[in-house]
C-alpha cells in the first residue's frame, strides 16, 4: 500500500527534476507543490481556530461557574461544543496529515536513483539500472561490492542491489555521475553526522533555526485560539520539535533536511498569509462586542422589566387609597 502512495509524489518530484535539472531546485518546487496541495486543508484548520476564539468567551464563563468542578465543567463544555458544531479534533487533521508527507519524502531522497534521477519507480528495469551504475564505480563500500559481485556471479539476484541505492548514490556523487551540491558547497546525499566539521552542518541548524521560527511566528499570531489550559505544552513544543529537527536533520541525509528547511520557510508564509485572511484578533474583538451588546441587552430587559414592576406595584398602591 505504501509503494503506491509514493508513486504519485515520486511523479512530482521527478517532473520537478526534469524541468530544472537540479536536485536543491528540485525540492524547492516540490515542497512548494505540496503546501498547496495541503494549503485547502490548513486554511480549513485556521476556520476551525477561528471557531474555538468565537467559542472562548463562553468558555470563559464556564470556567468561571464550574472551575472547582471539571467534571460539570467538561459536561457543560461538550454541550457547548455540540450546540455550536465544533469538534476539536478538526484542527488536527493538516498535522495528522504533514507527517506521512515527512515520510513519503524520506522515502524517495533514500532513493534518489529510483525516483528522482531515473523515475522509472516500480519498475523491473530500475533495480538494473542500478546495478549498471554501481558496476562504474570503484570506491562503493565493501558491503555493496560484495553484493555487486555476487550479482555478477548470479544475475539472478540483481534485485538485491536496490537495498543499497542510496550507498550506491553517495558514491556515484563523489565522482559526479549524479547528484548535485547545495550552493556549490552541500552535498545532498551526505550526512552532517559522518562529517561533523563540513558546510553539511549548516543543514540541522538552519533546520532547527527555521522551526523554531516557524513555531514561534505561529504561537505568537494564533495565541488568541490557544486554551490557556494547554498554553504549558505549547511552549514545550515551541522549542521540542526544533530540537527533533536537529536531530533527525543531522542523522539523516542533507536532502531531507534542505527539504525540511525549505518547508519551514513556506510554512511561515502560509501562517502570514493565513492570519492575513483570518486573524483571530478582529474576530475575538466581533464576539467580544456582541457578547458586551447581549449583556446590554439583557441589562435593559432587566431594567424594562423593573420599572413596569414597580410600576405596577404603584397602581396597585393608588388604587387601594
Amino acid at each position: 500500500m505504501w509503494s503506491y502512495l509514493i508513486v504519485p509524489f515520486a511523479w512530482i518530484m521527478q517532473q520537478c527534476m526534469n524541468l530544472l535539472n537540479n536536485y536543491a531546485l528540485a525540492l524547492i518546487a516540490y515542497a512548494l507543490i505540496t503546501k498547496l496541495i495541503c494549503f485547502p486543508l490548513f486554511m480549513k484548520q485556521q476556520k476551525s481556530s477561528l471557531n474555538m476564539v468565537r467559542l472562548r468567551p463562553y468558555q470563559d464563563e464556564l470556567r468561571k461557574k464550574f472551575g472547582n468542578n471539571k467534571e460539570r465543567y467538561n459536561a457543560e463544555l461538550q454541550k457547548l461544543y455540540q450546540r455550536e458544531g465544533y469538534n476539536p479534533m478538526s484542527s488536527c487533521l493538516p498535522l495528522l496529515i504533514q507527517l506521512p508527507l515527512i515520510f513519503l519524502i524520506y522515502s524517495i531522497v533514500r532513493h534518489p536513483i529510483t525516483y528522482v534521477y531515473y523515475g522509472e519507480y516500480f519498475t523491473s528495469n530500475t533495480a538494473q539500472r542500478i546495478y549498471e551504475l554501481a558496476l562504474k564505480l570503484e570506491n562503493l563500500p565493501e558491503s555493496v561490492q560484495k553484493v555487486v559481485d555476487g550479482i555478477t556471479a548470479d544475475p539472478t539476484k540483481v534485485s538485491e542491489i536496490s537495498n543499497y541505492e542510496l550507498q550506491i548514490y553517495n558514491a556515484s556523487s563523489e565522482v559526479h555521475i549524479v547528484g548535485d551540491k547545495l550552493f556549490g558547497l552541500i552535498d545532498l546525499s551526505g550526512t552532517p553526522s559522518q562529517d561533523f566539521w563540513s558546510w553539511m552542518l549548516l543543514i540541522p541548524i538552519l533546520a532547527g533555526a527555521t522551526g523554531f521560527l516557524a513555531s514561534w511566528i505561529s504561537q505568537k499570531l494564533n495565541a488568541a485560539t490557544q486554551d490557556p489550559s494547554v498554553q504549558g505544552s505549547g511552549k514545550m513544543m515551541l522549542y521540542m520539535m526544533p530540537v527533533i529537527s536537529v536531530f533527525f536533520c543531522y542523522t539523516l541525509n542533507c536532502a531531507l533536511g534542505w527539504y525540511w528547511i525549505i518547508s519551514n520557510v513556506l510554512s511561515i508564509l502560509q501562517t502570514l498569509v493565513l492570519h492575513k485572511i483570518y486573524d483571530p484578533k478582529k474576530v475575538l474583538a466581533e464576539v467580544e462586542a456582541k457578547i458586551a451588546r447581549e449583556k446590554e441587552m439583557k441589562k435593559e430587559k432587566r431594567s424594562a422589566a423593573a420599572a413596569k414592576k414597580a410600576a405596577a406595584i404603584a397602581a396597585a398602591k393608588k388604587k387601594k387609597k
